[in-house]
């Protein structure tokens, strides 16, 4: 890993808005932040025919933190000279499969829409800005990927990998053995709240959570109540992915599903082969009823945390700082 990078975060393929109390100051659209929008997949291939060793040098100064992140990291070019960049970069965007997959997405991300994603994320960054003083970022790139990254965080940047967002009707996804479950959710709607899930992994890395259901549940919880904060209008369903039927299946059976964790002494699971079936995405919950979707731990982790904020004087940072996760559940005064 490049030492110039904080852990840079990867989203790979294969994975009731509240008023909520946070005892902070109310925020203010008047907040404002400061970033270039870039569209780098649609810059290529304005130079598409006349990709130079100049040009390479070209990219490197114009965007210097991008640049090789993406050549070397995200379509895997090998590090060698600006010659030999320039031919592996030409070989690539000409590849007919690329130029099919940069075709589409033209089409679907037309500059309004573009200008709407790039809006969404600046609202995320003024709202992060608000609580936590400061911007995590100052420019927000797109970029064609061919499938292998959605979206990439780094101390100062947010990438997004359009061609991760060509509709659940996009035939490459299923011919590349992408499950449905994931699939149905490549589509626009759902590029803000992978930015934000993105960043949340970024700062909060799971490898660093016990390795135990309960601590699980609280971590995904924190990440989609931040989720809650970063983008208040966004609906439920897309923050977690569920359809509208799934999320009402839980609203409709939380009790069942508290009782079904506590019955089964699961909260202290450390298996986790075993505590998976919660927690991991998917078709369904293993074991439960036909209608329930997958992680349901996670969604009650959401509901525990809500809980906790709205009954406690705590900030966020405060919450995301907080690594006690039966410390959570026992002041959540959580009642399903």
């Amino acid at each position: 890993m490049r030492s110039e990078y904080r852990k840079v975060s990867l989203l790979a393929i294969l994975f009731i808005v509240i008023a909520a109390c946070t005892h902070r100051d109310t925020f203010s659209e008047n907040e404002t932040v400061s970033t270039t929008h870039i569209r780098f997949d649609s810059l290529l291939y304005a130079d598409a025919d006349s990709i130079t060793p100049e040009q390479i040098i070209k990219y490197r100064s114009s965007y210097p933190e991008f640049f090789d992140l993406y050549v070397n990291r995200i379509i895997h070019l090998p590090p060698t000279d600006s010659a030999k960049l320039a031919s592996n970069l030409n070989a690539f965007i000409h590849d007919k499969d690329v130029q099919d997959i940069h075709n589409r997405t033209q089409k679907i991300f037309t500059p309004v829409v573009t200008q709407k994603i790039f809006s969404g994320i600046d609202d995320f960054l003024k709202h992060y800005k608000h609580y936590f003083n400061k911007q995590p970022a100052k420019e927000i790139v797109t970029f064609i990927s061919a499938f292998n990254y959605s979206i990439i965080t780094t101390d100062s940047l947010i990438g997004v990998g359009l061609d991760m967002y060509l509709g659940s009707d996009c035939e490459f996804y299923p011919s590349i053995g992408i499950p449905e479950y994931a699939y149905r959710r490549f589509s626009k709607e759902y590029i803000v709240n992978d930015v934000i899930k993105g960043w949340y992994q970024s700062e909060h890395d799971i490898d660093h959570v016990k390795k135990e259901l309960l601590s699980q549940m609280i971590y995904y919880g924190k990440q989609l109540y931040f989720a809650d904060m970063m983008a208040p209008d966004m609906q439920d369903s897309v923050k977690i992915g569920y359809t509208a039927k799934q999320l009402e299946w839980c609203n409709n059976n939380s009790k069942q599903m508290w009782a079904f964790y506590i019955e089964k002494k699961l909260l202290y699971a450390t298996d986790e082969m075993e505590y998976m079936k919660y927690v991991g995405d998917g078709n369904t919950t293993q074991g439960f009823p036909e209608g329930a979707p997958a992680k349901t731990a996670q969604w009650l982790g959401w509901q525990i945390v809500r809980s906790y904020m709205k009954n406690n004087k705590t900030t966020l940072p405060q919450l995301l700082e907080e690594n006690d996760a039966q410390k959570i559940l026992e002041k959540s005064g959580f009642k399903p």
